[in-house]
């Protein structure tokens, strides 16, 4: 385990529990709001409606891809947390700072290795 306050991982691994309820409801609620997935899809025939439903039914795509990607970081996380590697660079395999892990828990990289990967 990595030095962290058991109240410090604690606090962070709840934080995570209640990200990743919020993104599967946030999950449920964009799918049902989808337009292409309605029932009612086939009885629109007004002009114009096509392209809207395409339209809307793309940002959903997108937005959709967001909600899972951070739910598998979320994840990730989580199962670091419970494999006591969490706040483990993946680059050096220093320890992630506290500070930055509680701003974004699902933090791979310490703040050096983060300013790297963004200069290149």
């Amino acid at each position: 385990m990595l030095n962290f306050p058991k109240k410090t991982l604690k606090f962070i691994q709840r934080y995570l529990l209640r990200q990743q309820k919020e993104i599967d409801e946030n999950l449920k609620k964009v799918s049902e709001d989808d337009p292409a997935r309605s029932p009612a899809l086939a009885e629109s025939s007004e002009p114009g409606t096509d392209s809207y439903i395409a339209d809307t039914h793309a940002k959903t795509l997108v937005l959709e891809q967001q909600l899972k990607n951070t739910k598998t970081s979320i994840m990730t996380a989580l199962a670091k947390i419970k494999k006591g590697t969490y706040g483990k660079c993946e680059k050096c395999d220093k320890q992630i700072e506290v500070g930055r892990l509680m701003i974004m828990p699902t933090a791979q990289y310490c703040i050096a290795d983060s300013q790297k990967a963004v200069k290149k």
